[in-house]
């Protein structure tokens, strides 16, 4: 079967779309240099950290998906993060993976309070050799949205295929759908960089890409890999989706 690919005259739109993208970071430029200038004036800048990130990352045109946020691949669940303080130095690069629930424990430790145990995070290595990669297992989870009631009826799909965000515009190529639900653990550690995945469907559909060898997700590993290594991430799903705590940190 031949890949279905997003027309070129998409093309145009999908510039103008990153081109905008980039434009309103000007006001996120912005308020940060305010930030910074006031926390110099105020000689608090060499006593503050600051954290800089984002809630997800954004597909545009990526795998043939005109532009949303819902797949388990590399251009939706990465985000930067960058954070400024008087113990790190400047153009440090950290390479241990890290998770949004990181911060919050980071910011109680760097205040010297006690971290709760219900916690999932853990603080983030700021102090640390940037060259120590320290291994870690994240969760990634998404729930479709699909429903009987968000087809478009200008795109070739039925109401029974209960998917959702299909545009005209992006050659009816949808962005979510009811068994775009998924369950990943994503692994990184010195010599590996893997996701896994697992999809709620009728068809017990997986994902996996050994992605220090296929940097864009090309080629689906998941029915090939070795049984034993796929019941190892599997399980690993099942006790992240499931842990508090410590337990979240422990390694299958």
């Amino acid at each position: 079967m031949e890949p279905s690919t997003l027309p070129l005259k998409f093309l145009d739109e999908m510039d103008t779309i990153h081109r905008k993208r980039w434009q309103t970071l000007m006001a996120v430029d912005n308020m940060v240099e305010n930030i910074v200038n006031i926390l110099r004036e105020k000689k608090l800048l060499e006593k503050t950290f600051i954290f800089y990130t984002s809630d997800n990352g954004f597909h545009l045109g990526q795998f043939s998906q005109a532009y949303d946020k819902r797949q388990p691949y590399e251009t939706d669940i990465r985000v930067p993060l960058f954070v400024r303080g008087p113990t790190i130095k400047p153009k440090a690069v950290q390479e241990s993976a890290v998770a949004l629930l990181d911060i919050v424990p980071t910011i109680l430790q760097l205040a010297n309070l006690e971290l709760p145990s219900f916690l999932d995070g853990q603080p983030l290595p700021l102090h640390s050799d940037a060259d120590v990669l320290i291994e870690r297992q994240l969760l990634v989870e998404y729930w479709g949205e699909g429903s009987w009631e968000t087809y478009n009826p200008e795109c070739p799909w039925a109401a029974q295929d209960r998917l959702q965000l299909c545009t005209v515009d992006a050659a009816c190529h949808c962005q979510d759908a009811w068994n775009n639900t998924y369950n990943c653990v994503r692994h990184l550690a010195t010599d590996l960089n893997f996701i896994y995945c697992e999809f709620k469907d009728n068809q017990n559909f997986v994902e996996a890409y050994d992605i220090a060898n296929d940097l864009y997700q090309m080629k689906n590993i998941g029915f090939e890999i070795l049984p034993s290594i796929r019941a190892k991430y599997s399980l690993a799903i099942q006790n992240l989706t499931a842990c508090v705590g410590h337990t979240c940190h422990i390694i299958y």
